[in-house]
């Protein structure tokens, strides 16, 4: 089981995620950022050309590690080109070397691909009413995440056997490792460090969009990274594993161990949206696994009381790093449950007045044009009690085009067409994953659509659709679909290779 998300490309993904981070901290602010750029973008298109799947690996790692994709980045045309942009650039140019060379195929047949011809549809109208009706770069800014869907083509270029699935979910455990240590070293650093070392740590952390660090009680810190996610996304995959019949006491603390971390870090970013979505996709989740697993009273008995567990255990850790006596800082639980509280009942504060503020002005704009929608670049006018909105404008009105409640942005910007056309492949990922569930990788099957119905419901408040992290995730899911060619392509593989058939039997059967 361990087998499933740690071995030999876990740490490798995980090294070149540190060694990644510590770079970034090293060249940020100088002018050698623009050379660090370029030579990770050449060593990806190198690493894409020798092996397809491994650069696809290294683009993942990215987008699930990094919320905005700008850990580096440098000026070029007048553009802020990122670190995020760099891996896409070198990974459809080494995909496309592949093309030509035909090393790999042109995936044009798979059925996987015909859902994102809707999405792709919706773009196109988002970026031509947008170009025309708007402002043409704020349009592009507004709309490009939605090119990460490209990835697509060199996605289903790759044959997805037993072992390259297997890097993907390496590759999915390393970087929601890699979330939970920055999200808990950057809490322990602001309840425990100095106001002048926090100066170039929260410049640093500001200016790569690595993380927002909002002051709510005192000496505590709200630490939030739109990453942590991808955390929410491995909590919920590895979770069905805690219902498996044959799970030894050594697997069980392994698992509540890491479903403790993911625990932490659902806690501790203080997202409402995440708390909702995680009550939904529970709700989901508990369906699946009794329809999947059929488990017995004991075995429900036993896998609830250990995902009660993590509760309690994910506060601890909390606790023990913002209560860490080296250095001593004051404080006390009570704080921390306090905010908690508040967190968890408190309907006044400035995020929930300024979402429901929007949503009047938002659903007006909408109306105005539903069917075809008003483009991307589209701005909403609307009042904010925001404190660094009324520092730019004192009375609180505020004119944007990022806005919260996530599927009435889509149908803003690209008309009935965009939230249609995400419905279509939600539709088309769970058919693609259902077979699983029937199948001996079940506890797969169940945690991918659990989180898949978890990231649609976070799009509700806050957007995630039309940002390459929930765009990615759809990604990430397509390799584990199956189609008829792709199920007899596997079925043929495991043919010849017996021991692989036997790895996989013990995996799932744990």
């Amino acid at each position: 089981m361990k087998d499933q998300f740690v071995g030999k490309p876990f740490w490798i993904v995980l090294g070149c995620l540190a060694s990644c981070f510590g770079f970034a901290v090293l060249v940020f602010d100088t002018p050698f950022a623009g050379v660090s750029l370029a030579l990770v973008t050449i060593g990806v298109f190198m690493l894409t050309v020798k092996r397809l799947e491994w650069g696809l690996a290294a683009a993942f790692a990215e987008l699930f590690a990094n919320s905005h994709g700008h850990l580096i980045s440098t000026p070029i045309l007048g553009l802020d080109f990122s670190l995020r942009m760099g891996v896409f650039c070198a990974v459809m140019a080494g995909w496309l070397v592949l093309v030509i060379c035909q090393k790999a195929p042109l995936p044009f047949r798979d059925s996987r691909l015909t859902p994102f011809f809707a999405l792709g549809a919706a773009v196109a109208v988002g970026f031509a009413i947008g170009a025309t009706q708007n402002n043409s770069l704020d349009a592009f800014k507004d709309g490009n995440a939605y090119f990460y869907a490209a990835y697509v083509m060199p996605i289903l270029s790759v044959r997805w056997g037993t072992v390259e699935r297997r890097l993907l979910l390496h590759t999915l455990a390393a970087s929601a490792l890699w979330v939970v240590i920055m999200s808990l070293g950057t809490l322990y650093l602001f309840t425990h460090a100095s106001g002048e070392f926090l100066v170039p740590v929260y410049k640093f952390m500001r200016d790569t969009r690595t993380a927002e660090m909002t002051q709510m009680v005192g000496w505590i810190f709200r630490i939030f990274l739109q990453a942590q996610i991808s955390v929410v996304f491995f909590w919920l995959i590895v979770s069905p594993l805690l219902w498996s019949k044959q799970i030894s006491r050594r697997q069980m603390l392994g698992l509540t161990s890491a479903l403790s971390l993911g625990t932490a870090i659902v806690i501790m970013s203080l997202s409402r949206s995440f708390w909702m979505a995680v009550i939904a996709s529970g709700i989901v989740f508990s369906v699946l696994i009794m329809y999947a697993f059929r488990p017995t009273i004991k075995q429900s008995v036993r896998a609830f009381a250990l995902h009660l567990v993590t509760i309690p255990i994910g506060a601890a850790i909390l606790i023990a790093v913002a209560l860490f006596p080296i250095p001593y800082r004051g404080g006390a639980i009570w704080d921390l449950a306090s905010l908690l509280s508040s967190r968890a009942t408190e309907t006044g504060d400035v995020a929930i007045s300024s979402r429901w503020e929007l949503l009047g002005p938002l659903w007006d704009e909408v109306k105005a044009s539903p069917i075809a929608g008003s483009g991307f670049g589209q701005t909403v006018t609307f009042k904010t009690n925001d404190p660094r909105a009324r520092a730019v404008s004192p009375d609180g009105t505020w004119t944007t085009y990022s806005l919260e409640w996530g599927w009435l942005d889509l149908w803003l910007k690209m008309g009935i067409l965009g939230p249609l056309a995400f419905l279509v492949l939600f539709i088309a990922s769970v058919r693609g994953l259902w077979p699983m569930i029937a199948g001996d990788r079940a506890w797969l099957g169940v945690g991918l659509i659990a989180s898949l119905v978890m990231l649609y419901v976070t799009n509700i408040f806050s957007p995630y659709l039309n940002h390459p992290l929930g765009i990615g995730f759809l990604l990430f899911l397509v390799p584990f679909m199956q189609t008829k060619a792709s199920a007899f392509a596997e079925a043929k593989s495991v043919e010849l290779k017996p021991t692989v058939q036997a790895s996989t039997a013990a995996l799932t059967s744990e």
